[in-house]
């Protein structure tokens, strides 16, 4: 790696990592982290890769920047191998330019800073395509078993890796390396990642292959109404992800010379995962919301294939523009306090403020060991057990959407029960009379900055009937699939 390259890849992660442990946990970040605390073969809502990460950074400390270090740890290792695998495919000019739209483009900033299964998919993803490459071209065996390793890993981190198994076929079967086809040594790349992905197979034939229906019917389910709202709230979000400067010129270039993409060997390797990861959400986009983040693996390749085409070009004001503009973005989601008139709605950060100001709060009604802590969503949940003095587990009885907590009620059948402590909305807390002759208001806990007001709602519950003990039947809630909602 060039001198420029590595001090920039080593300024970014420092400051993500410094910038990292200022900022409390965002509820879906509790969320994986209560994840690793039920360490299990697969999860409701994602393969288990973010779980076991969290837990090995976390053996010695559970704060948010030990947390946080997967996240920066898994992105700074994949733009070093996306670094890595640009120069091999080109030169060192290719390659520094491929790292600095990588590191500069929104998702990549995101990513730094905020835990979700998209670091271990971004890691696995960038490291099975340089592992693809050489065993591709150099032929050795080890860069074939390698591949098969990391794609597994890849597939234990989100569905979504299978995406990159299709482009890389597609890319054998339409180049002249399709020769690899009759190696053995392929066959047993793809059996060694299937081996490595059996854990989330058991997990979902031991709970009526609820995860993989759920994220089918996510992602590609319902009917198929094409809305042009959706169609333009996917370009938004692409556009938002990846910057959209970086987007709409790796859109032209991949239109503009779509022959010569396909006709030359190494950008054909890099435009097939391309194309059919950003194809197959482009098509989910035509007839349904898709969230921003889900076609961020495109981009890997993408970025590369970007590169090549800026220098080959000379179009240098592509990057130096891009770049300006995510620093712009990167400023206002993470410095919003030096834009005093910037409307709240557009303070991400705020998703961030409160939870751990009301659940320190909140320690004073979880002092007793016995005290059953409950709540009303996966977000609600996940915040106060990790803020709660003590950590004690939390667990959820009210309608909400389905999540892990629902496969862990388990876990509450087993103990002798007695009083509890709900933290929740009022409305929420009424459906706790189904379990409880007294459900009492006892507080109300609040936080409020000039970007966010929370309130969190203090009940306290007695008097348990026996029947709870066998009306809580967690399996049956998680296999009612109509029971779905909005998950992410």
């Amino acid at each position: 790696m060039s001198k420029k390259s590595s001090i920039l890849l080593f300024a970014i992660s420092a400051f993500n990592l410094i910038y990292n442990s200022s900022l409390p946990l965002h509820p879906d970040e509790a969320y994986y982290w209560a994840w690793s605390k039920h360490l299990q073969l697969s999860y409701f809502d994602h393969p288990p890769m973010i779980a076991y990460l969290i837990k090995l950074a976390t053996f010695v400390s559970s704060s948010e920047s030990a947390i946080r270090l997967v996240a920066v740890v898994c992105m700074t290792i994949a733009a070093w191998v996306v670094y890595q695998l640009a120069k091999r495919l080109f030169d060192e000019q290719v390659a520094d330019i491929a790292l600095l739209i990588l590191l500069f483009m929104p998702a990549t900033q995101a990513g730094y800073l905020i835990v979700t299964p998209d670091a271990p998919l971004i890691l696995f993803w960038s490291l099975t395509l340089y592992c693809a490459y050489r065993a591709v071209w150099e032929g050795e065996n080890r860069w074939y078993y390698l591949a098969g390793i990391c794609g597994g890993c890849t597939l234990l981190s989100k569905y979504t890796g299978i995406l990159l198994f299709a482009g890389l076929g597609l890319f054998l079967l339409a180049s002249k390396y399709r020769t690899v086809l009759r190696r053995k040594e392929i066959y047993f790349t793809m059996l060694m990642a299937l081996v490595i992905f059996t854990p989330v197979i058991l997990w979902n034939a031991q709970h009526d292959w609820v995860s993989f229906r759920f994220q089918l019917m996510h992602g590609m389910g319902g009917a198929k109404v094409f809305k042009l709202k959706y169609l333009a709230d996917f370009v938004g979000g692409q556009a938002l992800t990846m910057n959209p400067v970086f987007l709409f010129a790796l859109l032209y270039y991949a239109i503009r010379h779509f022959r010569a993409n396909l006709r030359d060997e190494k950008t054909a390797f890099l435009f097939w995962p391309f194309l059919i990861t950003f194809a197959f959400f482009l098509y989910g986009g035509l007839f349904k919301k898709s969230e921003a983040n889900w076609a961020v693996p495109a981009y890997i390749s993408g970025a590369i294939l970007l590169a090549y085409w800026i220098r080959k070009c000379n179009h240098r004001w592509v990057y130096y523009a891009g770049i300006n503009l995510t620093i712009l973005m990167v400023a206002l989601v993470k410095y919003p306090e030096v834009f005093p008139h910037l409307p709240k709605k557009l303070v991400m950060k705020q998703q961030f403020m409160g939870y751990k100001e009301i659940f320190r709060q909140a320690g004073r009604y979880t002092e007793n060991p016995d005290t059953v802590i409950l709540s009303d969503s996966y977000q609600h949940a996940s915040e106060a057990w990790y803020y709660l003095p003590g950590r004690p587990e939390v667990h959820i009885l009210t309608p909400t959407r389905i999540s892990m907590y629902d496969f862990w009620l388990g876990d509450l059948a087993k103990r002798p029960l007695k009083d509890a402590v709900f933290f929740g909305s009022d409305e929420n807390a009424m459906a706790l009379h189904r379990f409880y002759a007294h459900v009492d208001l006892i507080d109300s806990l609040r936080y409020k900055n000039r970007y966010v007001e929370r309130e969190i709602r203090v009940y306290r519950c007695a008097n348990l009937p026996a029947l709870f003990m066998n009306s809580m039947n967690n399996a049956q809630k998680a296999a009612d699939y109509a029971d779905m909602h909005n998950p992410r």
